[in-house]
């Protein structure tokens, strides 16, 4: 990053404290911060957002409502985005319908491309799985709803899917594609496609561009994570950041982030927005492990989530907010990506680690413990005394007479803007009697956990 470019962001959180010491070099906005200009760029962006009809019809499967996905265009439309990114799986069984749905949506909140001032509001989307082979989904249903193949391919996309994309989105349908949007390029790649043809065309539009000599970031947008062959071949481009759907992680969890082995940029899981609500805070078990060793209990209480983001680019940095779209709300502060070569880079687990430190009890919590025949209840306030670092999970160690137990669960409501966690944050945990220790007397310890493993001061009980 050169000197003038340094200066921008350093000076824009110098009067925050953070200058002297370096520690400039953030990727969670410090309270009350705000970016010193307007940005040049803003853009949406959602994945996952599976509508789907009843099999054998054209009509929405009940719950499987447009709500969500109707919220996140029009919040993204009150933030007067330039575009909007989608990473792919629009249809949920790959139907004509299901993808008409999602135009349907879009043209009553964009009529004719357009936003409310009348700009236009380039569309950025990939398809994924489910929209190109999600007529097999569920053990082949298309075949047995539609057995002849001909009446099939009046209602599933696969079979002709650049002609009912073409139609539907009125725009061409190419594999891989190039786009640029206020002087910004976006690469995108259908799922489905040779990583290498891609590599070819962003390497080669990159180069025409004079991309892989500007500081100026572009980006590159597929369903699924780039394979590390995809990284290597795009190692020159120092510069992108890739977004990609697909997991249906929720970005409360900061290892939405990636910077995977001989990646030379950061790549960003975009969250899932479907209907049904995304549960899963699948990181436990990725990299780096968090918790690692015993599973993590409680999937049940962390609140059903329809995420996505918005993205304001600057000349220095991105700033990422996280939304939530379901009961409505941020997910935390916004990620700031400032832009430029760093070792380590400032979202390196690390270093994000040292940035978001260690979720705490507020002074005084306590740990309410009740006995009974079957086992023992415990209630785990809400570790909320650091809001930088939000609890993701507790570490719950049982100590008596002979070995310790040891019992992880997640957090009440973790999957959700803070303040909507379900009973005021408290989280239950139901511990039966066979699997406790030995001992007249128990010693229970509780440690809050982050997304990134860091932890604060447990706070303890005796049963």
């Amino acid at each position: 990053m050169n000197v003038s470019r340094m200066g921008f962001l350093k000076s824009a959180l110098s009067a925050l404290g953070f200058g002297a010491s370096g520690a400039w070099r953030v990727f969670a906005a410090p309270p009350g911060w705000k970016p010193p200009k307007n940005p040049n760029l803003v853009f949406g962006a959602v994945s996952d957002t599976h509508l789907a009809a009843v099999a054998g019809t054209e009509r929405p499967r009940k719950g499987w409502t447009h709500a969500y996905f109707r919220r996140a265009l029009a919040y993204f439309r009150d933030q007067n985005v330039d575009a909007v990114v989608h990473c792919g799986d629009l249809a949920h069984r790959g139907m004509i319908s299901e993808l008409q749905y999602h135009a349907n949506v879009w043209k009553n909140v964009f009529p004719g491309n357009r936003a409310p001032d009348g700009h236009v509001v380039e569309k950025l989307f990939v398809n994924g799985n489910h929209d190109t082979d999600g007529w097999g989904y569920g053990s082949n249903w298309a075949p047995r709803v539609y057995p002849d193949p001909a009446e099939r391919a009046k209602h599933v996309l696969s079979p002709n899917m650049a002609g009912h994309w073409e139609r539907i989105w009125g725009e061409p349908f190419r594999e891989v594609w190039h786009k640029e949007v206020k002087g910004y390029h976006f690469f995108g790649r259908h799922h489905g496609v040779s990583e290498a043809k891609f590599a070819a065309l962003v390497k080669a539009e990159a180069a025409k561009a004079g991309l892989l000599k500007s500081a100026r970031p572009f980006f590159m947008l597929s369903h699924k994570r780039p394979s590390s062959a995809l990284l290597k071949a795009l190692r020159p481009c120092r510069n992108a950041v890739g977004f990609f759907g697909h997991w249906h992680h929720s970005c409360v969890d900061w290892n939405a982030i990636y910077f995977f082995k001989g990646a030379s940029f950061p790549n960003v899981q975009v969250p899932s927005c479907e209907p049904r609500g995304s549960g899963a805070l699948g990181a436990v078990a990725r990299l780096p492990p968090v918790l690692p060793g015993v599973p993590v209990e409680g999937q049940e209480n962390v609140g059903k989530t329809r995420q996505g983001y918005l993205v304001r680019v600057y000349d220095d940095m991105l700033v990422i907010s996280r939304r939530e779209f379901g009961v409505g709300g941020s997910l935390g502060p916004d990620w700031i990506m400032p832009l430029g070569r760093y070792k380590p880079h400032p979202l390196s687990f690390g270093e994000l680690a040292r940035r978001i430190g260690e979720p705490q009890f507020r002074a005084g919590a306590e740990l309410g413990v009740s006995k009974g025949g079957e086992g023992v209840t415990l209630s785990i306030p809400l570790a909320d005394a650091n809001p930088e670092s939000r609890v993701y999970a507790y570490d719950v160690k049982i100590t008596g007479a002979d070995e310790p137990v040891s019992r992880r669960v997640f957090a009440a409501g973790c999957n959700l803007p803070a303040g909507r966690e379900p009973n005021g944050g408290v989280t239950k945990m139901f511990v039966p009697a066979v699997t406790l220790p030995c001992g007249d007397l128990l010693a229970v310890s509780v440690t809050p956990y982050s997304s990134l493993g860091t932890h604060g001061r447990p706070i303890s009980a005796l049963i």
